[in-house]
């Protein structure tokens, strides 16, 4: 059984997104094809503005919050019922004095509930099956959150956080993918939301430069009160970020580009397409999705981290030491060509710290996803992700990196000694009913791991509404959307609501970095 809203921790990366802690498929390079389900909050509706109207400041709706406790059970047989739906009380283990069900075709019910307090709540929806099931819950009307049930009996779904103002509102259920049976419903005021914080210590890496500091300090000055835009860019173009120019009328922050040909020893231009970025008072930032034997997928690359690990300290060696381990059968091919990868890679970071130039580093994305070859175990993983840190740091001298960890578990996270954000990646279906939410449950979860770090969303699907950034106080360090066709004209979203987000107040674009420096 799928629990709906639950926590989940993401990490995507790259050529695709995954999910937290569950199975992902892969997808051919540059295009994720993961769904995430995310937390349920309102998504807002938005008109096509006018082009006219670029750089309107667009302030988001104040919430009102009264936290308040409260815990009530509704059954859901005492709702208005209309179609087909009926009151039942065959199946075993209802609460109550029955259960709704023949929701399916044309039948539906409507609970009515008044609401005390204006503040979040986590909302537990208890229904049955004979077969797994899919469905939306219903707020007002909208979909606030889909869910799974396995086919098992009464089972319990949970939606956590969702904002409900003080006054009447209605539940219920739409779309089944079949018949299914509601017994009732039971809302409390949620706690988890109220204790979150938005912590901003100091850099992992004690040699940081003063291009790292100085990004550091200006990231640090918006935290826990506005999110930073990024935007990942196709290699070597600025394509996407002039496009949403030509729509918002402001650049996103921060433009992400890819490091995945220069392992290989190929030069995709992007260096010099990111300095052209900075030099016009852009944040720079890269995710490295390693190619290995042609590809970044376990199933074809078929490279063995396991066969690279060493005990052997590797990160200060030069090359020639290097090749002597190796023709002395100390280390294997495996190991070389990791050591080689890292070199080719910190050599173009090298060329921006020349320029003076930090850069926001995401390395080895979707951690625990399975579909990458540095995937392969955790352990395994935790050693290459230290030896990129080790040799790029101290051996390459690389002092301008802001270290992102991207990961899906816990069991993965590589220690505040080597990570400056922790970043998750949240994915949707085209047209789910979830776009737009601000991920609050993602950032809690991710929260959990470390309480000094930061968190961003470093790649998304559909861009946070403003209205559910301002309602769920949800500020990621920052928000990134992948390019092609979650870019601005791959139709996943309409042009209203980058418009909308672009020019939201919650939301930092390239000229207001440039003011704040």
């Amino acid at each position: 059984m799928l629990l709906c809203g639950l926590i989940m921790l993401g990490g995507c990366g790259s050529p695709d997104a995954a999910e937290a802690d569950l199975t992902t498929s892969a997808a051919e390079p540059n295009v994720p094809d993961i769904t995430v389900s995310a937390e349920p909050t309102s998504p807002a509706e938005t008109e096509q503005p006018p082009l006219e109207n670029h750089f309107a400041d667009i302030t988001p709706e104040e919430y009102a919050v009264e936290t308040a406790l409260y815990s009530e059970l509704f059954e859901a047989e005492s709702a208005a019922l209309s179609g087909s739906a009926e009151v039942s009380s065959e199946r075993e283990g209802y609460s109550g004095s029955g259960y709704v069900r023949r929701l399916t075709f044309g039948g539906s019910f409507n609970l009515s509930v008044d609401i005390p307090s204006p503040q979040h709540y986590n909302i537990t929806l208890r229904a049955a099956s004979d077969i797994p099931v899919d469905g939306e819950l219903l707020i007002d009307g909208a979909a606030k959150g889909i869910f799974s049930l396995s086919g098992s009996g009464f089972e319990a779904v949970r939606f956590d956080n969702l904002y409900l103002s003080e006054g009447e509102h209605s539940f219920g259920v739409a779309n089944l993918s079949a018949e299914a049976d509601i017994d009732c419903i039971q809302i409390e005021n949620a706690t988890e939301i109220y204790r979150l914080t938005y912590p901003f210590g100091g850099l992992s890496n004690p040699n940081s430069d003063s291009s790292a500091q100085s990004l550091w300090a200006l990231l640090g000055s918006f935290n826990g009160s506005a999110i930073l835009s990024g935007q990942q860019a196709s290699r070597g173009t600025n394509d996407e970020l002039e496009r949403i120019f030509e729509i918002a009328g402001r650049y996103p922050a921060i433009r992400f580009g890819e490091l995945m040909e220069y392992s290989s020893g190929l030069d995709s231009g992007d260096i010099e397409a990111a300095l052209e970025w900075a030099n016009s008072g852009g944040i720079v930032g890269y995710v490295w999705n390693w190619e290995m034997n042609g590809s970044v997928y376990a199933d074809k690359s078929s490279f063995s981290l396991s066969r690279a690990v060493t005990a052997l300290d590797i990160a200060a060696m030069d090359s020639e030491a290097v090749a002597l381990r190796y023709n002395s059968g100390d280390i294997t091919a495996e190991t070389v060509a990791v050591i080689s990868g890292i070199d080719l890679v910190a050599d173009q970071l090298k060329r921006l710290k020349d320029a003076g130039v930090a850069v926001i580093f995401r390395p080895l994305p979707e951690a625990s996803g399975g579909q990458f070859w540095w995937s392969e175990s955790r352990e395994s993983y935790l050693w290459l992700y230290k030896l990129i840190y080790e040799r790029m740091s101290i051996y390459h001298g690389l002092s301008n990196l802001i270290w992102v960890w991207n990961g899906q578990s816990a069991d993965w996270y590589v220690g505040d000694g080597m990570c400056d954000i922790i970043s998750l990646d949240v994915y949707n279906e085209k047209g789910s009913p979830l776009d737009g939410q601000s991920g609050i449950n993602f950032m809690l979860s991710a929260r959990r791991i470390s309480s000094t770090k930061p968190v961003a969303l470093s790649e998304c699907s559909a861009l946070p509404s403003p209205e559910n950034i301002s309602a769920d106080k949800t500020y990621w360090a920052f928000c990134s959307t992948w390019n092609g066709d979650y870019g601005i004209d791959g139709g996943r979203a309409p042009i209203s609501d980058w418009y909308s987000f672009y020019n939201s107040t919650a939301v930092i674009t390239r000229d207001e970095i440039e003011n704040n420096r």
